[in-house]
C-alpha cells in the first residue's frame, strides 16, 4: 500500500496497451482495492480543496437503508460514534485562542467532515439504529488532549495523531465488513480522515515522514473492546 507521492504516468498512456482488468471476484479483493485507493488519496491530496471535494461526495442517501448482518450494523454504529466523537472534539479544538484564523478555519472545516462521514454512515442503518451521541471514552480521551495543549504546536500534533489512528481504525474496519456498501462507506471516510492527517502534520512541519509514511498500516487503531460504541 505505497503512498510515496512520485509522478504517475499518464493514465491515456498506461491505458493504451494494457489488457482489461479482470473483474472483481470477491469481498476481499474489493477491500483491498478500495484501502489502496482510499490510502492513496489521503497520501497525496492534503490540500482544504481536495478534503472538501472528497468530503462532498459522501451525503446522505435518501434510498431505503440495505438489510445488513448484524456485524455490519455494529461496526457502522461504533464507527458513527467516533466520527461524532471527532467532529465535537475537533469543534473544541477550533475555539482555542492562541490558534491564528487559518487554524480555526481549518479544524471547523475538518470537524464538519467528521460531521458528513457520520451521517454517511448512518444512511446505511434504519433510523432507529443509527447512532447520534458521541463515543464517551473517545470523547473524553480528545477533550483532555485538547484541553491540556498550551500552545498551537502541542494542539495540532495531538490532533494529527489522532486523525493518524482514525485512519488506521478505518483501515483495520475495512477487513471487517461484510458488504461492499459498507466497505465502500468506510474507505470513503478513511481518504478524508487520512488526508486531515496529512494536512495537520504538514501544518505544524513535522519531518514529512512521520505525516506521510510509505505505508498504511493498522498501528494505532481504536477497538470497539477499549472504545464500546455508546
Amino acid at each position: 500500500m505505497s503512498m510515496s507521492p512520485h509522478h504517475l504516468a499518464d493514465p491515456a498512456e498506461s491505458r493504451a496497451d494494457a489488457p482489461p482488468a479482470p473483474a472483481p471476484t470477491s469481498r476481499r479483493r474489493f477491500v483491498r482495492n478500495v484501502g489502496l485507493g482510499a490510502a492513496a488519496v489521503g497520501a497525496v491530496a492534503v490540500t482544504g480543496g481536495a478534503l472538501t471535494s472528497v468530503a462532498s461526495a459522501q451525503t446522505a442517501s435518501e434510498a431505503e437503508p440495505p438489510d445488513l448482518e448484524a456485524g455490519d450494523i455494529e461496526l457502522v454504529q461504533w464507527l458513527q460514534s467516533l466520527s461524532i466523537a471527532a467532529q465535537e472534539a475537533l469543534d473544541t479544538a477550533s475555539e482555542a485562542t492562541f490558534l491564528p484564523s487559518e487554524d480555526t478555519n481549518m479544524l471547523r472545516g475538518f470537524s464538519r467532515h467528521h460531521r458528513d462521514q457520520a451521517t454517511a454512515l448512518g444512511t446505511l442503518l434504519a433510523e432507529e439504529e443509527s447512532v447520534t451521541t458521541a463515543n464517551p471514552e473517545l470523547l473524553s480521551e480528545l477533550d483532555g488532549q485538547v484541553s491540556g495543549a498550551d500552545d498551537r504546536q502541542a494542539l495540532l500534533e495531538g490532533l494529527q495523531q489522532f486523525e493518524e489512528r482514525l485512519a488506521a481504525t478505518m483501515l483495520a474496519s475495512l477487513g471487517e465488513a461484510e458488504m461492499f456498501l459498507v466497505a465502500g462507506a468506510i474507505a470513503a471516510a478513511m481518504a478524508v480522515v487520512g488526508q486531515q492527517a496529512a494536512a495537520l502534520g504538514s501544518a505544524t512541519d513535522m519531518p514529512i515522514g512521520d505525516w506521510l509514511p510509505t505505508f498504511a498500516t493498522t498501528d494505532g487503531a481504536y477497538t470497539q473492546a477499549a472504545y464500546p460504541a455508546p
